[in-house]
């Protein structure tokens, strides 16, 4: 909100500007001219009025738009082609397109054509060329409307690739599509995003994505126009001019070396200008170095200027292999076509799918839209499934199923690289060709580029009910539990669970319940994720042969559970299991991971001596085995316990080195873990402005992340910096609505820490009946859940709300038992109960 005040008022400062500058400026130049002519000062005035006004009102000029504002902002825009024909004057109208006069929404341009007139390519070529204008970002997103059910995309989709684009994860607090859009729009504010919407069919995939920012431009294809969506600007383009094709097929063969009479192709643009036909005839002649053969198909049939008989006429030339490849490679629904899914479609050695997706790239019928694979114009997808063809004959269902056994042995490859915890039963498959070493990283990034892959493949198999599709749903679920694409994990597992109910695999249901609870633990739904927990653990320990690796997942996944709804000895017994099985499977990352817990659940306690102990054994495997994620975790505990103690100056080394290792793996929940772990630490040093910009920060990015229990952290902390500075209302404001979203998660433990702070201000401001009874009820929590820390200090509290109230002999008996616990704890604070005991 702050950002739009000050972006209007910078608007409104320069068309008040305008005219005042104008006018100094036509008196000064009729100064040093030493004429006076009322036609220059009036133009000049006019001039620079004209100047501000633009400077206030074009998209991407207001305080939303200067760059330097905009750190690493996101770019998805694909590459546009080397060669660009025929569309200057197309170009020139989104180039030259303005904003509208209303204030709440964006400028949109709406590119309409049929398939192959290269919508998406103008587009493309206008965003690369606008993109200085909004640096905010410029997104680019296919919704491939026409092509597999499987590989489209829908409004959830859409949604959630923008908010992971821009490194805002979806809240899983809310599935709807309202509540991702809320999100999203949250995010674009005010601020000047450059949208390309690619292969739009229908209004209701686009309503919700559209920004309301003034400052934002989208850009949208489709192939006719779409009612509902009241475009600024229509561009219709369909087959180029005979000039435009001529220079595109010159511009081609001269970039490949090749010379032809130009009265072929005076015959071959007088019969073909759909630019994908004129390009597709461009390739052949670079591939084949001759052109193709005659300008008509079989019997002499085309439109004229469209005929789709040369890629007709190139497919049918193919050698046998290669055609198989082509047609077998259009069942993949998702962007990539690889050399691994060529081979497990066509069932052939990696080697000669590889061989055949090169030679028919070379042909013209694949693009290569990026390094990471080829791909299908839509239009040339339907070209290689005739309609005799039948989708759901034998062959093709048998491809299908190769294709679901390859990514879900790739899956389980990429899984093993960036340590995911769940061990999946998955065979190997002799299409994935040999294991390539990678570090975590470029695991990490390898699912990253071939997510709508993965994902399209998952839908695939769920459409066709294939038993195992819990395979890919589990195996993609640890990943985007890493992205923070949460809602879209529990979609898929959630799907693959009924699947395995209905045909009775008990493995199956064991994954999906074990990566539901997971889902649903860091969405705050513990309740539902305990049953989800234990479910999958029961089924894996009766599995023959047994799986104590998922079980012991499934153990330590409870011992977290409990640990949040405060029951803290059930919590420390299921993970100690946990630790149990982890060593007797020699399973040295799970052991660190249930020993991480161990010591959240002794801190919590108070008992810091254990916590740090089982902390610090738990740091050491994660070290030896370069595992930096889980090391910055256990870093941030040690600086915990370092701060609980008073080490103050330990804890901001543990914290600092922590943010470096997120900030390295890009993990944003990791950096502002560790911000909000540095902004406290920094308010007990008294160092208030830092520590609210630390723990602003974090929230923020919390808040982005749609992490519910981290936000409420962060708001009691920021409860705590402004009661320690004064400020109550504000203190008050924070701690409420932390309270409130503790108990809406059924967080005891968080609930009655801002029950504590609540009591606190209310004891600030002379209310000392209320904060008397919060801190009793605090107190009598606390004593259930059995954390000493947490009585000490209430302890205390209530010492000082007695000496307020003047009754010394209970403050004495409350400051007693808050010295014996703090204390026994180790913790600091035992000086500020001796001082107050010292007073009286």
């Amino acid at each position: 909100m702050a950002s739009i005040l000050v972006g209007r008022r910078r608007e409104v400062l320069l068309l008040s500007s305008g005219p005042v500058l104008g006018a100094a400026v036509g008196a000064v130049t009729n100064l040093v001219t030493s004429t006076w002519s009322w036609w220059l000062f009036g133009a000049l005035l006019v001039l620079i009025s004209l100047a501000s006004a633009g400077a206030a009102l074009v998209p991407g000029s207001g305080s939303s738009g200067v760059g330097s504002t905009y750190q690493n902002p996101p770019c998805t825009l694909p590459p546009g082609t080397a060669v660009f024909a025929g569309r200057d004057r197309e170009l020139r109208r989104l180039l030259d397109a303005r904003p509208p006069r209303s204030g709440s929404r964006p400028l949109v341009c709406i590119i309409t054509g049929r398939s192959g007139s290269g919508k998406t390519e103008l587009a493309v070529q206008a965003a690369h060329l606008l993109a200085e204008r909004y640096p905010a970002g410029q997104l680019f997103l296919a919704y491939r409307s026409h092509a597999d059910p499987a590989g489209r995309i829908d409004p959830l989709d859409a949604l959630s690739a923008l908010l992971v684009a821009v490194g805002a994860a979806q809240n899983p607090a809310s599935l709807g599509l309202a509540g991702m859009s809320g999100q999203w729009q949250s995010v674009v504010g005010h601020k000047p995003f450059l949208l390309v919407l690619d292969d739009v069919d229908n209004t209701s995939q686009v309503l919700e994505v559209l920004p309301r920012s003034p400052h934002s431009l989208v850009l949208l294809t489709s192939r006719r126009m779409i009612p509902g969506i009241d475009a600024d600007v229509h561009v219709e383009i369909d087959t180029l001019t005979a000039e435009a094709a001529r220079s595109v097929l010159h511009t081609i063969l001269r970039r490949g070396s090749r010379t032809v009479d130009d009265s072929v192709i005076d015959g071959l643009v007088e019969t073909y200008r759909l630019p994908l036909t004129v390009r597709h005839i461009a390739d052949r002649i670079v591939a084949e170095h001759v052109p193709p053969g005659p300008p008509t198909g079989p019997g002499g049939r085309h439109l004229r200027g469209v005929g789709l008989e040369p890629m007709l006429a190139t497919i049918q030339a193919l050698e046998p292999s290669h055609r198989l490849v082509l047609r077998r490679a259009a069942l993949h629904p998702g962007p990539h076509v690889t050399a691994e899914i060529a081979a497990a479609l066509a069932s052939l050695s990696l080697r000669d799918a590889g061989r055949s997706l090169t030679v028919l790239h070379h042909q013209g019928l694949l693009v290569r839209p990026d390094p990471h694979g080829y791909g299908f114009h839509d239009l040339m997808r339907s070209l290689a499934q005739p309609e005799e063809t039948v989708q759901n004959d034998e062959a093709s269902a048998q491809a299908r199923e190769r294709l679901f056994e390859l990514m879900a042995c790739l899956l389980k490859r990429a899984n093993t690289f960036i340590s995911a915890p769940l061990e999946l039963p998955v065979p190997d498959s002799v299409h994935a060709g040999p294991v390539d070493p990678m570090t975590e990283q470029q695991a990490l990034e390898w699912l990253d580029h071939h997510f709508d892959d993965l994902r399209s493949v998952a839908r695939l198999a769920i459409g066709c009910a294939w038993p195992k599709s819990w395979w890919l749903t589990a195996g993609l679920a640890y990943f985007m539990r890493i992205r923070r694409n949460l809602v879209q994990a529990e979609e898929l597992n959630t799907a693959a669970l009924q699947i395995a109910l209905v045909s009775g695999d008990l493995s199956g249901q064991a994954h999906c319940r074990a990566q539901l609870g997971t889902l649903h633990r860091v969405s705050g739904r513990y309740s539902s994720a305990e049953e989800h927990s234990r479910t999958a653990m029961s089924i894996f320990a009766d599995l023959r042969p047994g799986e104590p690796r998922n079980q012991a997942y499934c153990a330590s996944e409870l011992g977290r559970i409990l640990y949040h709804l405060a029951r803290y000895e059930f919590a420390r017994d299921i993970t100690q299991q946990a630790v149990d099985l982890y060593r007797a499977t020699s399973d040295q990352r799970g052991e660190a991971d249930g020993l991480g817990v161990l010591g959240l659940i002794s801190r919590a306690t108070g008992d810091y001596q254990g916590a740090r102990e089982a902390l610090t054994e738990a740091y050491a495997i994660f070290a030896g085995m370069g595992n930096h994620r889980n090391r910055a975790w256990i870093l941030i505990e040690l600086g915990t316990i370092d701060r609980l103690t008073g080490d103050h100056h330990r804890a901001l080394t543990q914290f600092s080195e922590a943010l470096d290792i997120y900030s390295d793996a890009t993990d944003r929940n990791g950096c502002a873990w560790a911000r909000r772990e540095l902004g406290i630490v920094q308010r007990i040093l008294g160092h208030y402005a830092e520590a609210g910009s630390l723990l602003e920060t974090a929230l923020r990015e919390f808040e982005d992340l749609g992490s519910p229990r981290n936000v409420a952290d962060a708001q009691v902390e920021l409860g705590s910096l402004h009661r320690s500075m004064g400020d109550l209302a504000a203190a008050r404001s924070y701690a409420q609505a932390a309270h409130d979203m503790y108990a809406g998660m059924g967080n005891r433990r968080g609930e009655v820490w801002a029950e504590v702070e609540l009591g606190a201000l209310d004891a600030a401001e002379g209310q000392l009946i209320s904060a008397a009874g919060r801190f009793e009820r605090a107190r009598r929590v606390y004593e259930d859940i059995g954390d000493r820390s947490g009585d000490a200090r209430v302890q205390l509290e209530l010492g000082r709300l007695e000496l307020a109230r003047g009754d010394r002999a209970k403050a004495r008996n409350h400051l007693n038992a808050a010295l014996t616990l703090y204390t026994q704890l180790n913790a600091p604070h035992s000086g500020e109960a001796r001082d107050l005991l010292a007073g009286m």
